[in-house]
């Protein structure tokens, strides 16, 4: 009788266990995708193939990131990620260029593209580094 209830008891950590990790992430990842920012909604037409649909391409305002993998998830940027990559966007000279353009004329007409290394909590990407380009 012991011996069932510590095997059941054991197979109930271990199952506890494998729940949590799956929850939490398996670890570090690499993403490529299109950044966006995830303050504004509803942008126009003159945003068209510069961002996801539903979303709008980032601004030289923008301080909330997200990012758009290619198999369509969604992920935004944890705090520290989008300070990283406010930072990585100023020195991104083709990235730089887009931004400054969308500024200036009101059309936003590239997609600024990123890949990035982090951990995914629920739907927040927990960046560790960020390359744009």
């Amino acid at each position: 009788m012991l011996k069932s209830a510590t095997l059941a008891f054991l197979a109930l950590i271990a199952g506890s266990t494998v729940a949590l990790g799956q929850a939490a992430g398996s670890g570090t990842q690499t993403f490529t995708g299109t950044l966006f920012d995830t303050a504004r909604t509803g942008c126009g037409g003159e945003t068209k193939g510069s961002s996801p649909v539903g979303t709008c391409p980032v601004t030289v305002c923008t301080a909330s990131f997200g990012i758009r993998l290619a198999d369509g998830k969604l992920y935004k940027f944890d705090e520290g990620g989008n300070a990283k990559t406010a930072y990585a966007l100023q020195k991104s000279k083709k990235a730089g260029k887009y931004v400054f353009a969308y500024w200036q004329t009101g059309k936003a007409s590239h997609p600024v593209t990123a890949k990035v290394t982090g951990s995914v909590t629920s739907d927040t990407l927990n960046l560790e580094t960020v390359q744009v380009d």
